[in-house]
């Protein structure tokens, strides 16, 4: 059985070649800011895990196709789920950014100034119109302090960005998705020196 099994390998009667698409899996990645400066001495920041609507927690692509009609892409995904890389992206942002001595996340045992929290309220590629498709991104965030001097809520801001697809491929997907958090990342980090 072996030998014939051998014999038809190399006659080239059966191929082994995948006749389906792989899966391919993709990260969220955005550059270093500018540091703001005028960081305060001993001032911590806890960026806590963002939460995500449930129609965007799952690691595969979401495409809108129609107002009320999306699809989900089995075969592009983001590596782990998109809201802890979102919050990864912004823990970096923010110490590049160098607006808090510290920016730790939640699970840190030190006590912190200021808390970062928010949501994932959308992650997806905007097909509705073929001729210019766009990545969203759509955050919103809460800053609270339990500083006698300023406890409470500080800050409560959404940020939505579409930025244009400038290919048909998942990798320009991405890099939209990636300039899309870029900017919202930008913007916040300014609200956050104007509170703080």
């Amino acid at each position: 059985m072996a030998a014939a099994m051998s014999a038809m390998l190399a006659s080239g009667c059966v191929t082994l070649e995948r006749s389906y698409p792989e899966k391919r899996y993709y990260v969220l990645e955005v550059r270093a800011p500018a540091p703001a400066g005028g960081a305060v001495h001993n001032e911590i920041l806890q960026v806590s895990t963002l939460r995500i609507s449930p129609r965007y927690q799952d690691r595969s692509f979401v495409y809108r196709i129609s107002d009320s009609g999306f699809e989900s892409d089995f075969y592009n995904q983001f590596i782990a789920p998109p809201a802890g890389l979102i919050s990864e992206e912004i823990r970096k942002s923010l110490i590049g950014a160098q607006l808090f001595k510290y920016v730790i996340s939640a699970s840190h045992s030190q006590a912190p100034s200021y808390v970062l929290e928010g949501a994932v309220n959308g992650i997806y590629g905007d097909f509705r119109n073929l001729q210019s498709p766009a990545a969203v991104i759509d955050l919103e965030f809460f800053l609270t302090s339990d500083l006698p001097a300023k406890p409470g809520i500080l800050m409560q801001k959404r940020y939505v960005k579409s930025v244009p697809v400038s290919g048909r491929s998942p990798e320009a997907l991405v890099k939209s998705w990636d300039l899309a958090l870029e900017e919202i990342l930008t913007a916040l980090a300014a609200d956050l020196s104007a509170v703080k």
